[in-house]
C-alpha cells in the first residue's frame, strides 16, 4: 500500500459507500470487494467507518468526507504508530460505555466520548457506536472542537481523561461563559 496516496483509495471507497447508500444499500460493506476489504484492513478501517459516515453524511448532511478523511487519517497513525499495524482485541459492547449524561468536571457526555475515541484509535468500537455520531457532533460543536482535532487531543492524553477536561475548561467558548 502507497502511504502517500492511500487517501485517494479511500475516497473511491467513501464513494462507493455513499452512491450505494443513495441507490438503498443498507448493508454496511455489501458492495466492497475483497481488495477493498483488504485495504481497509491495512489502514486500520472498517466497513463501519464507511458505512456510519456516508450514511450520516447522507441523512444529516455532516460529517463530511473531509471529516472522514481526518478522522480516518489519525486512526490510520495511531494504528501504523501504537498498535504496529495490528487490529485491537477487545470490541467494547454497547452496555459498557459510560451513560450518555456522564460528567469529568461537570461536562457532560464527555466520559463517553472520549471513551468512544479511545476505541475508535485502537479500532474497537462496537458496529452500533459510531464516533462522530450527532451527538458527538453537537457537543463537539458546542466547544468548537473538530473531530479529528479531539481525536488527537484523546491519542495526546489517553489515560488522563482530566487533562481533556482542562483542556475544555481552558478552551471551550461555553464554558468560559460559565
Amino acid at each position: 500500500m502507497d502511504h502517500y496516496t492511500y487517501h485517494t483509495r479511500l475516497k473511491e471507497i467513501w464513494k462507493k459507500g455513499y452512491d450505494d447508500y443513495q441507490a438503498g444499500g443498507r448493508t454496511p460493506g455489501a458492495y466492497l470487494t475483497n481488495e477493498d476489504q483488504e485495504f481497509l484492513a491495512e489502514i486500520g478501517a472498517t466497513q463501519h467507518d464507511v458505512y456510519d459516515f456516508t450514511d450520516d453524511f447522507i441523512c444529516f448532511g455532516a460529517p463530511d468526507w473531509e471529516t472522514f478523511w481526518s478522522v480516518q487519517s489519525i486512526r490510520f497513525n495511531y494504528f501504523k504508530q501504537v498498535m504496529k499495524g495490528q487490529p485491537g482485541t477487545y470490541i467494547r459492547p454497547m452496555a459498557e460505555y459510560t451513560p450518555k449524561d456522564g460528567e469529568i468536571k461537570g461536562i457532560s457526555w464527555l466520559p463517553r466520548i472520549i471513551e468512544k475515541a479511545q476505541h475508535k484509535l485502537r479500532g474497537e468500537l462496537d458496529p452500533d457506536i459510531m464516533y462522530g455520531c450527532g451527538g458527538d457532533r453537537k457537543f463537539l460543536k458546542n466547544h468548537n472542537l473538530h473531530p479529528a482535532e479531539f481525536l488527537q487531543l484523546v491519542w495526546n492524553h489517553f489515560e488522563d481523561p482530566q487533562a481533556i477536561a482542562q483542556y475544555l475548561k481552558d478552551s471551550s467558548p461555553i464554558l468560559q461563559k460559565v
